[in-house]
């Protein structure tokens, strides 16, 4: 039976005799005690409105109870129970004089309920000395709480690095001075008698390919004679027509006749010197570097334009230098598990590997550690429970329970949970508390984190509602900080405070960019829900229906179907972390006050009727 049921039936025994003095008559305790029964009845968190609520707490079977008749006649009460009293031994027990019975003043009755509520209230000071794991007086310690609020999951990563890097390779302009010999012929037109020099058709085709070009030089035929070396035999008619000098790059067989001073075809030798400039690339290995990719914006000039003195010769060119950008992928060896490892609070959990297709040895792996959320309080202190401690009134034990009952809280859960289906339940697929599937990033071993977790401590759920729908500049303000001075997008700040509220459950971490098989980014994805009530029914939900969260990368946070919530067992679930905001949220009348007033009632009626 439960505890409402209890309160009612003897509120409703109140109506019938419960004077509150002495000075009080039987028909003004009658009165008093029928406005009290009536008052409580009133009182929609004691007497359920309809029959879900009702149906749903333990001992209701409706909104219509028997016993209700008694609130205003509480004289049929009586009368049915003097119709009864022979048959019931319970009531022969209580009025049979010579029956040996325990029996308790009232003053002895108060004195009990108040030892056993600080014993209650505080069963440890009661227990020091007891042994611990022991047998006879033995205290059990009690699993460690499953409770999401108290401990979050910290990840850092271990193993090969890929290191984006900068590279700059350069090109150059480099100056040269070439020095070319050079040969001087004396040509002639072809009509020309008599003469050693080269003829005009002999020299047109080197003019041509630019071997030979005119010096600017041009003499009588007799003074170029001289300078070949051949002087004409008496000076006869050399004078006649002229001869033009070339300078050739080449030693060419074009005169009729060696000079008899060079021995070849030329009559004089030089040299002339050029610059030249040439490209000078050393962008060559980071080109055919397959680990690097070239960055848009083309090469850039560093020096330049400009005019260069070269061997005494002025040189300009419009850029001298250009420089080349890459960006290199390059590998090496990290950790940055050093603050997880040397923090005493955290605790090691598990390894995965991060590799999308293992190929050997993990080049990736994710360390997971367990570590206590701030501001939650909680304690890795063991809790125990003391099954052979004893409490004794005038020699009747009882043992000390430690662990307060949750019925009245489970049923109240209960209600909640099948409010919430109500409102959560999808007209188009028939399903109740689906999630939404979000996810954050993290570069493996760099400095942002936009998956933080609750690194920052829990949050309410007024608070957090009211940043989500107070904008991008409420969200960022209660957002984990450093999320908002990174590269982290609104939905991921948002996520951060969802799984701060207990809205969300971590599904696990995938890694979402690699190269050459080494996760560079992973991401964490999680199921987000509409309350952490639905969170809590989804978690422990699927391990009742052996329906395991699907891999990171594809786990749509389906909801459940009608058939599946309704083999759902919510009484073997754990709501440990929603029942205070339940509680609250109900605004339960304090029994203790109205168990308080009952034995006051009964105070009462002892001393109007002096027994």
């Amino acid at each position: 039976m439960s505890v409402r049921f209890s309160l009612m039936l003897l509120i409703a025994g109140l109506a019938a005799a419960s004077p509150a003095s002495a000075q009080m008559s039987v028909e003004e305790a009658r009165q008093e005690g029928r406005s009290l029964a009536n008052e409580k009845r009133q009182d929609t968190t004691l007497v359920p409105t309809d029959n879900a609520r009702a149906e749903a707490v333990p001992g209701y079977g409706g909104t219509a109870l028997p016993q209700g008749a008694y609130f205003d006649d509480p004289e049929r009460m009586e009368a049915e129970a003097a119709a009864t009293k022979a048959s019931n031994e319970q009531y022969r027990i209580t009025t049979d004089a010579d029956r040996t019975r325990p029996t308790f003043s009232n003053s002895e009755i108060l004195e009990t309920t108040a030892r056993a509520t600080t014993v209650e209230n505080d069963p440890s000071a009661y227990l020091a000395g007891e042994s611990m794991g022991g047998s006879s007086g033995s205290c059990v310690p009690l699993p460690p709480g499953s409770g999401s609020e108290g401990y979050y999951e910290a990840t850092c990563n271990s193993g090969t690095k890929v290191e984006d890097r900068p590279e700059t390779c350069t090109i150059r302009m480099v100056p040269e001075v070439q020095t070319v010999d050079s040969y001087k012929y004396y040509v002639v037109p072809d009509s020309a008698y008599g003469t050693p020099f080269a003829r005009y058709a002999a020299i047109a085709p080197h003019i041509s390919s630019g071997v030979c070009k005119p010096t600017g030089v041009r003499k009588q035929a007799c003074a170029a004679h001289r300078d070949y070396g051949w002087p004409w035999p008496d000076n006869k008619y050399c004078d006649d027509y002229y001869a033009t000098e070339y300078e050739c790059t080449a030693d060419l067989p074009v005169a009729l006749s060696v000079s008899p001073l060079t021995g070849a075809s030329w009559h004089a030798k030089g040299s002339t010197s050029t610059v030249v400039t040439r490209r000078v690339d050393s962008c060559g290995s980071l080109a055919g570097d397959e680990m690097c990719s070239l960055q848009p914006g083309g090469d850039v000039c560093t020096e330049g334009p400009e005019t260069r003195i070269i061997d005494g010769v002025p040189v300009t060119q419009a850029c001298w230098a250009w420089k080349r950008d890459y960006v290199c992928h390059r590998f090496t060896p990290a950790n940055d598990c050093g603050d997880l490892e040397a923090n005493g609070s955290c605790s090691f959990l598990r390894t995965e590997c991060l590799d999308e297709e293992r190929d050997g040895a993990c080049k990736v792996e994710e360390r997971v550690y367990r570590c206590p959320t701030p501001g939650s309080a909680v304690t890795d202190a063991p809790q125990y429970i003391c099954g052979d401690d004893v409490y004794c009134i005038n020699g009747d034990c009882e043992p000390i329970v430690r662990e307060a009952s949750t019925e009245f809280k489970d049923a109240l859960v209960a209600l909640h949970s099948i409010d919430q289906a109500g409102k959560e339940f999808d007209e188009n697929n028939f399903t109740v508390f689906q999630g939404t599937r979000e996810t954050c990033h993290k570069p493996v071993f760099g400095l942002i984190n936009c998956c933080a977790g609750k690194v920052s401590g829990l949050l309410s759920v007024g608070a957090g509602a009211a940043a989500l729908a107070g904008g991008p500049g409420a969200i960022a303000a209660l957002a984990t900080p450093f999320l908002a001075l990174f590269a982290c997008s609104q939905d991921e700040m948002k996520l951060d405070i969802k799984d701060r509220m207990g809205f969300c459950h971590k599904v696990g971490t995938y890694c979402s960019s690699s190269f050459l098989g080494i996760c560079k980014t992973r991401r964490t994805a999680y199921c987000c829900f509409e309350s952490k009530l639905s969170r809590i029914l989804q978690e422990q939900g699927r391990i009742q229906l052996s329906k395991p969260w699907g891999a990171p990368k594809k786990e749509q946070c389906l909801g459940f179907t009608i058939e599946e919530f309704a083999r759902l067992d919510l009484s073997l679930m754990d709501f440990t972390e929603v029942y205070a905001e339940f509680v609250d949220a109900a605004r339960l009348p304090d029994e203790v006050e109205t168990m308080t007033q009952i034995q006051l009632k009964i105070q009462g009626y002892y001393d109007l009727h002096g027994k």
